[in-house]
């Protein structure tokens, strides 16, 4: 059977957002050969990550602390046995619930083990007065992206159209059913950096221009960019490391020539590497002797064929 692990993120037991989820268990409950299993998060205890950088010296890459999140802990367990997740969270702050920030954050070891990548994942963000369901969701979506969850959809809602989220929430309950069942058919299919950029071109988060801002400073232009910079000020005192951000350099320029031809998923697909070979230059010369003191996990990033 396939587990379809549904998570509320609200305190209020029988509140609209807990209603919602309701109605998305129903509908994965119609998918024959799934079975669900429905959760608050509200009922488990653990804290934000401590930076201990435990899990990533660790060929488990699990995490050490002693709470349901740990790597014995009841909540990541739960999550460990899923083939699809379902997250249902009120809109606070214009934003995410902190409780569902927290348990996304602590999701932190599996960026090295590369466990959840391609976990068939749904959102449902909750709003009962000003709003910004939009704003919530569309960060969720990103928190998905960076954890490389394979997005099934997102649902922004408010309650004046609760009648009408109710039924969207049972469909997207069912096609997170349907991608468990084939995740658990055929086994965790990889889900590579390049088809995760890609996929998430259609997706209420798109990674492509704040990444392209996080590494051009904002600007866009290879000129201003902090790989340039880097380079400059010769902050890359490691041959391996001066080289790796070297060809970095060498592909934003080729990634930012390409938008500017409007050649869009080539420029996507040199994004890709341009970033995994600046985090593999920034690791060295950074993280793996003074922070971390390990080598980049090879779940991590990876460069890929051509490394």
């Amino acid at each position: 059977m396939a587990r379809v692990l549904a998570l509320l993120g609200s305190a209020r037991r029988n509140g609209y957002t807990a209603g919602l989820l309701k109605q998305a268990a129903e509908g994965a409950r119609e998918v024959e050969g799934v079975t669900l299993d429905v959760r608050n998060l509200h009922d488990y205890h653990f804290g934000p990550c401590t930076s201990c950088f435990a899990c990533i010296r660790s060929e488990e890459h699990l995490c050490v602390l002693k709470d349901d999140m740990g790597a014995e802990g009841e909540l990541w367990q739960a999550l460990t046995h899923a083939n699809g997740l379902i997250l249902a969270d009120p809109v606070y702050g214009w934003g995410p619930s902190a409780m569902t920030h927290l348990f996304l954050e602590r999701l932190y070891p599996a960026l090295f083990s590369g466990i959840f990548s391609g976990l068939p994942f749904g959102s449902i963000s909750c709003a009962s007065n000003q709003g910004m369901q939009h704003l919530a969701r569309n960060e969720i979506c990103k928190w998905a992206f960076c954890k490389g969850f394979r997005y099934q959809g997102g649902l922004a809602v408010h309650v004046v159209h609760l009648a009408e989220s109710m039924r969207e929430a049972a469909a997207l309950g069912r096609r997170v059913a349907e991608a468990a069942l084939e995740d658990e058919r055929e086994g965790r299919q990889p889900y590579t950096d390049e088809e995760r950029f890609l996929a998430y071109a259609d997706s209420h988060w798109v990674a492509y221009e704040p990444y392209i801002a996080n590494l051009t400073r904002g600007t866009g232009r290879w000129e201003e960019s902090i790989l340039h910079q880097g380079l400059q000020a010769s902050v890359f005192t490691r041959p391996d490391a001066r080289e790796l951000a070297e060809q970095a350099l060498e592909v934003l320029k080729q990634c930012l020539a390409a938008r500017d031809e409007g050649k869009g998923e080539e420029s996507y697909k040199l994004l890709v590497r341009a970033s995994a070979l600046w985090t593999r230059a920034t690791w060295k010369q950074f993280l793996e002797e003074q922070v971390i003191g390990v080598p980049q996990p090879e779940a991590y990033r990876p460069i890929g064929e051509n490394e």
